[in-house]
Order: C-alpha cells, then structure tokens, then sequence
C-alpha cells in the first residue's frame, strides 16, 4: 500500500492542494476560493517529501457523495476535510482501491457528482463545479 492508501483508510488526507495519486505521482493544484474559478493542476510534486517536512499537515476525511462510474471502471466520491472550506474528491478503481484524490483548500466541500463520461462535474455547498476528464493522463485509472 501506499502512503495515500494508508492515510485514506485512516480517515485521512493530504492537507496540501493537490492532485495525489496513489501511484506515487503527485501534482500542485489551485483554485481562485468557492467559486472554483482557474482550477488548474501545476508542478509535480513529491507527497512523501512533504510529509517528511511536516507529517501533521493532515485534514480528516468527510465523504458526501458517491457515484458509480458507467463504464465499469470504479467509483468516484465528494466530500470536505477538517474545515468547511476544504473540499475534496476521489477515484476508486473496480476494486475499490483509491486512484487518486484531490484536495482543495478553499474550494468548500463538494456534495454533488454528475458523470457524462468520460467527463465528471464536481460540485460544491454552493453549486460551482469543477469539470474533468476522467480518461486524461492524470485522472485515468492507469498510467
């Protein structure tokens, strides 16, 4: 298991905004507050040194919406962190198995999902949404 794997089944995720994968990938992400304006994924980076530099930056996982992907390919959920103004979701494989998560600091947290595949809308408490495409290097279930 991954270090993700072993914080998500604690009930835990990165504090940090961005995309982590559990293959150890890992990208920078920002958003412009609630409204979700300029989402957009940065700079790789490398989850297990951030966690060296500071194993507490951890935010509690709350899960607020699950929806089965159409093509068989897993699951995906939305939820928030440790504060209402965090906001997050996830991809599971078929196994159930975390693919990836997001983390946003300030996006509040996301209670709605609408899939049209391969496209997924992520929406928040106060009904803006992130698009994405789960087919996309960073959000596929493989490399």
């Amino acid at each position: 298991m991954s270090r993700l794997d072993d914080l998500w089944a604690e009930g835990w995720a990165p504090a940090w905004e961005g995309l982590f994968r559990a293959d150890g990938r890992s990208r920078d992400a920002d958003v412009a507050g609630p409204d979700l304006d300029g989402f957009e994924l940065g700079e790789e980076v490398d989850l297990e040194e951030l966690m060296e530099e500071d194993s507490e930056a951890l935010t509690s996982v709350s899960v607020f919406v699950e929806a089965v992907l159409p093509d068989g390919s897993g699951s995906l959920c939305g939820g928030g962190g440790s504060h209402g103004s965090e906001g997050l979701f996830a991809r599971f494989d078929v196994d159930r198995k975390l693919v990836w998560l997001l983390h946003l600091g300030e996006s509040n947290e996301f209670v709605r999902i609408t899939v049209d595949w391969p496209m997924a809308s992520f929406t928040n408490n106060l009904g803006n949404s992130i698009t994405i495409d789960l087919t996309g290097p960073d959000y596929a279930v493989g490399r």
